[in-house]
């Protein structure tokens, strides 16, 4: 099923609802100034670009064809056999709605490349992301994923820091970053533990949506507890530079405690805990860490924290699901996925309205660099949900009331709960 009448109807009315955008990459608005990109350039971004290797695009092509130097006409004809494939795909299509919407140009061709380009270069001024962000899209706020935290513009972005470089350790000199980068001295495991404890609370004085964790881009999210003795022998050897690394059987029992470390600190400082959770960016990458199934005995542990399941370990939403159904602490981040599959997040978001309570629900988290994209991502997200509010309207599951108050709770009311902002 399309957009019908119905659905039309709802797809307005959502859009009046401002949106919580609850994960973003969006690139500082003077770095987006200075990049200057064109048309080509936006198929450069990690998600696009996976769709073209899968159609067989080589990374001499990519480089030659999404980078700008050639003049576009030329750079055009080695792009354009490849995205004849993959135009379809939601990575691209969340591209080609900011083209279409907000420049203007139905169609992505030979003939508009080079108009859409200099369409990008005149929109593309001080105090666009405003205009992209706040009054073509209605997002109230995008919460933005960085490694460390560093400050955002207030009025567009709250941000989401990682505790990556604390709990996933490769060396000594890793330590000795965080010595330096936070004025510390760590000899230990308790002072290291220590230390992301102020960390969390320090985040929470500075006001963060939470805090993020990235494990399952290299690992199954089987965490265990462990003996702290047994990881402060760990760390002992590590520290002397005797570790067998991050991936040994040693790695993961010093990996697994800290992460429970981490989860004890942020939930301890009332943070909410975002794990990537679901298929990994790029090609030719593993699929050990996708299923949030694992992560059962963290839940069951932290009872009083939030654990946010960003992308909600796609391809395996059932199983996320189940965890939303059955972990009060528990929730399912549709982040990502409207793109990775629109038809499919539409199936499940249905499955999930008849199975788990709608407050465990996040509506959209862009995952994208460039504005433009996530007004078309956006889009796509606001679009399955009243294809699906349409649906259970004509199936009497619900009142129109009853929907709107389903999409009100998940773009806006729901994050902004999970995340303690006050929009």
């Amino acid at each position: 099923m399309g957009l019908n009448t119905r659905s039309t109807a709802l797809f307005d009315e959502i859009c009046q609802i401002p949106c919580l955008n609850s994960h973003s990459h969006i690139a500082p608005e003077a770095d987006r100034l200075a990049e200057a990109p064109d048309a080509l350039a936006f198929f450069k971004h990690a998600y696009a670009a996976s769709d073209l290797v899968s159609a067989g695009m080589s990374s001499d092509e990519m480089e030659t064809a999404l980078t700008p130097g050639l003049p576009l006409a030329q750079r055009w004809k080695i792009f354009e056999p490849y995205f004849r494939w993959t135009r379809l795909t939601g990575y691209s299509q969340c591209i080609l709605e900011g083209f279409r919407d907000i420049l203007g140009f139905p169609e992505f061709t030979a003939e508009t490349v080079e108009p859409i380009s200099e369409a990008l270069r005149e929109h593309s001024k001080p105090g666009f992301y405003h205009e992209v962000l706040k009054r073509r899209s209605n997002i109230a706020l995008s919460v933005v994923n960085m490694e460390d935290l560093i400050e955002v513009d207030r009025e567009l972005f709250l941000p989401l820091p990682r505790l990556n470089r604390f709990s996933m350790l490769h060396s000594a000199a890793q330590v000795q970053a965080i010595e330096r980068d936070y004025n510390v001295s760590v000899a230990t495991l308790d002072q290291h533990v220590e230390v992301i404890r102020q960390v969390c609370q320090d985040w929470k004085a500075a006001t963060v949506a939470g805090v993020k964790m990235s494990q399952s881009y290299h690992r199954r999210m089987d965490f265990k507890q462990r003996r702290k003795e047994d990881a402060a022998k760990v760390f002992d050897r590590l520290m002397r530079g005797n570790y067998a690394g991050l991936e040994s059987e040693e790695g993961v029992l010093l990996e697994d405690y800290l992460v429970f470390e981490c989860c004890r600190a942020a939930s301890d400082a009332d943070l909410t805990i975002q794990f990537h959770q679901g298929i990994r960016a790029g090609n030719y990458g593993s699929m050990e860490g996708c299923s949030p199934a694992p992560l059962a005995e963290l839940f069951q542990t932290f009872r009083e924290a939030r654990f946010d399941l960003s992308h909600s370990g796609y391809p395996y939403l059932r199983e996320g699901a189940v965890l939303g159904k059955t972990f009060s602490n528990v929730y399912l981040n549709m982040s990502w996925i409207h793109i990775i599959s629109p038809i499919g997040s539409r199936l499940d978001l249905k499955e999930w309205l008849r199975m788990v309570p709608y407050n465990k629900i996040i509506a959209f988290g862009d995952d994208l660099r460039h504005v433009e994209a996530v007004y078309g991502h956006l889009k796509i997200a606001r679009q399955n949900f009243a294809i699906v509010l349409a649906e259970m309207i004509e199936e009497d599951l619900i009142s129109e009331s009853i929907a709107l108050d389903i999409a009100q709770a998940a773009f806006h009311d729901n994050p902004a709960k999970i995340y303690g902002v006050n929009v």
